[in-house]
């Protein structure tokens, strides 16, 4: 037996070197083989492992739980279209909470409520009317000053427009003409000195409707525990102002969203050539990048509005000198040749002088960190609700700094997501009560409520009354203490939904099911963190669905060229195997020696298509593969994906290789040792 082990050893080998170019030629298939199973296994890894990391261990943690009688799927980051999906009710977060963290392999867990709300923004004009008069209320003079010169400024410039659209049309009024004759006077500036309100009642009533209307942004809000979500999530940045404090009431925006979505028209074009630049674009060879640069044009008279006049000559300084124009030209002129006259030699210079000088003059968002701004929700009942939340800070993922996707959530704690889902609130109780007694109603038995209405038989009595003041004052409602809660207590009630994270996420589908046995027979439902972000979700398993499939094809055709080489090969020995037929050897000992041929030459193609294959990984470690879209971003972890490469990986690759080399090879031996020797010896099939 050891002596046929050793006779085909040495007839395998003699027949390897006695081959060379067909053995090379098979060899470079396999080698390829392997060199593709072991790329292709590491970008996937790396490419699931950078998805995990973007979206799982910021947002959506492995696993949501929710209602198991809920209408719709859960979708974090939003479905086919706006409106808010029906996920029913976890009536106590508390009690999904303390089940689960009870499990081996949960590291973390986070409740959710999702809600969609819009924000309304208003325009340049109001917003600076509404400035001016909190500032003259507040009696806070030295800062209704500049206020007033922006105001005096906008005017200035409706007036320079009403005046160019009069001199191609009849559509402005001799009542329009007027009002912005008197809004750009001395006098009527010199009256607001010395009498403000009035002033600013005539310029609310007359002046503002002139302006350009607000607008209205959508938020899609997450509410949760802020703090435990932050523990939970680490790769959450804070980029500007602060995270919520504890207890208190507060909203965070994602930096991508506010600044692809929110930003001032001219810097957000002006940041997308930028961007598209840096990949690789130029200015003169892409017509899109002539478009957006068009489009900052037209934007760019909205700068004169949001400058306050003292900043103005600032800022025509330095814009004239760039473009070599005399300083007592138009601002308006100068922004147009300034923006207009981009190109590849001066985009970055003149990209830097924007923001140097004009960005910091001029409000960019419609919000600032520490404003305190009105969303508006329809409740699950269908009716509107309006709740005031400060905007505390900023924040992008650490690696997605640039990406939509990542920054589509807003973050609000709980309160406020209850309030604007509908919930029936201890604060809301309590503001409920106070209208009521601010309003004087009375409860009103129903025997007596025509005399209450009417009077009854009672003499009416009439009486003179002193005139109320003219200036009205209006009440506001302090609502500082609905800023504040007890997150203890807060954690007891409703959510929509639970965010679970794993320790180990390679043990995923073992939890899952230890998940759903807890957390059924509550009513619960468990979802993987493709299943639970909607499209995004979708749209991650369709990409990998697609890389699986070309690389299966790839890999497919090269072991169909592969086993018609290796047929061609072992067909072309049929004599030589004839020979070895007619000196005794059986029929197995010629299977044998093929197969142990191809498994030999299996195995070095293999070793040497793995270390290619781990030398083009570490190099593509070290480069990154360059994420062109959005939605690759995500996939990458970042702009750039940097694969690693592990052993299971190479030893997969070895597998594959030497399992569909040795496979391929049995076929054509049968076929070729099933021939009669004196056939074979003969050449002939």
């Amino acid at each position: 037996m050891l002596a046929n082990v050793r006779l085909l050893v040495h007839l395998g080998l003699q027949s390897l070197r006695a081959h060379k170019t067909k053995s090379l030629i098979v060899g470079g298939l396999m080698t390829f083989g392997a060199f593709l199973v072991v790329v292709s296994l590491a970008l996937l890894d790396s490419v699931e492992r950078a998805t995990r990391a973007s979206i799982v261990q910021s947002i959506s943690g492995d696993v949501q739980l929710y209602d198991a009688k809920a209408k719709d799927k859960l979708a974090l980051f939003g479905g086919f279209g706006f409106g808010t999906e029906d996920l029913g009710e976890i009536p106590s977060y508390a009690k999904i909470r303390d089940a689960v963290t009870g499990l081996d392999n949960v590291v973390g867990v986070v409740p959710y409520g999702i809600a969609n709300a819009g924000v309304s923004s208003p325009g340049d004009l109001d917003r600076a009317l509404n400035a001016l008069r909190d500032a003259v209320r507040a009696g806070d003079m030295p800062a209704a000053g500049p206020l007033a010169e922006r105001v005096r400024g906008i005017a200035a410039v409706l007036q320079a427009q009403q005046e160019k659209q009069a001199s191609v049309s009849q559509t402005v009024t001799a009542d329009v003409k007027a009002v912005l004759e008197r809004a750009t006077s001395d006098a009527l500036w010199a009256e607001f000195e010395a009498s403000p309100l009035p002033v600013l009642d005539w310029l609310d009533t007359k002046l503002a409707p002139l302006g350009e209307q607000g607008n209205t942004f959508y938020l899609r809000l997450a509410g949760t525990d802020l703090q435990a979500f932050n523990k939970t999530f680490s790769r959450i940045k804070i980029v500007e102002g602060e995270l919520v404090p504890p207890d208190t009431r507060g909203v965070l925006v994602g930096k991508s969203f506010i600044d692809r979505r929110l930003k001032m028209a001219v810097a957000m074009n002006l940041d997308t050539v930028r961007t598209e630049r840096a990949r690789g674009a130029t200015i003169a060879g892409t017509k899109t990048l002539q478009e957006t640069i068009g489009k900052a044009v037209r934007a760019s008279p909205r700068i004169v509005y949001l400058l306050a006049p003292r900043d103005v000559a600032v800022v025509a300084k330095v814009i004239a000198a760039e473009v070599g124009q005399p300083e007592s030209t138009a601002l308006t002129v100068l922004l147009r040749e300034f923006i207009g006259e981009l190109d590849d030699a001066n985009f970055d210079r003149r990209y830097g002088i924007f923001y140097e000088v004009i960005a910091p003059r001029i409000q960019l968002y419609p919000f600032r960190v520490g404003d305190t701004i009105t969303m508006t929700a329809f409740t699950k009942s269908g009716y509107l609700r309006s709740v005031n939340v400060k905007v505390w800070g900023i924040y992008t993922i650490d690696g997605l700094e640039t990406s939509d996707i990542a920054g589509a959530l807003s973050l609000c704690d709980l309160v406020t997501f209850r309030e604007l889902y509908g919930q029936r609130t201890a604060s809301l109780d309590a503001e409920l009560v106070k209208m009521k007694a601010a309003s004087g109603a009375a409860a009103v038995e129903r025997d007596t409520a025509e005399d209450a209405l009417f009077g009854g038989d009672a003499t009416v009595e009439v009486k003179t009354v002193e005139q109320a003041a003219a200036e009205p004052v209006l009440e506001k409602v302090d609502r500082q203490a609905d800023f504040r809660f007890e997150q203890g207590k807060v954690n007891e009630g409703m959510v929509l939904s639970t965010a679970v994270l794993l320790k180990d996420p390679s043990r995923l589908r073992e939890t899952i099911t230890e998940l759903r046995r807890v957390v059924e027979p509550l009513g619960l439902q468990a979802a993987t963190w493709q299943e639970a972000t909607g499209v995004v979700g979708q749209i991650t398993l369709v990409i990998r669905g697609v890389l699986l499939t070309a690389i299966f094809i790839l890999f497919l055709v090269t072991t169909v060229i592969l086993n018609n080489s290796l047929v061609m090969a072992t067909l072309e020995r049929v004599a030589e195997f004839g020979t070895l037929r007619a000196i005794g050897a059986q029929r197995g000992f010629v299977n044998a020696m093929v197969v142990f041929e191809t498994a030999v030459l299996g195995v070095l193609a293999g070793v040497v298509g793995s270390v290619a294959a781990v030398a083009c990984v570490l190099w593509l470690g070290q480069v990154g593969i360059p994420a062109p879209a959005d939605l690759l971003q995500v996939l990458f972890g970042g702009p750039r994906l940097y694969p690693t490469v592990h052993v299971d990986n190479v030893v997969a690759g070895l597998l594959a290789t030497l399992t569909v080399s040795v496979f391929a090879t049995l076929y054509p031996a049968r076929l070729a040792t099933r021939v009669q020797p004196v056939v074979a010896m003969q050449g002939k099939e």
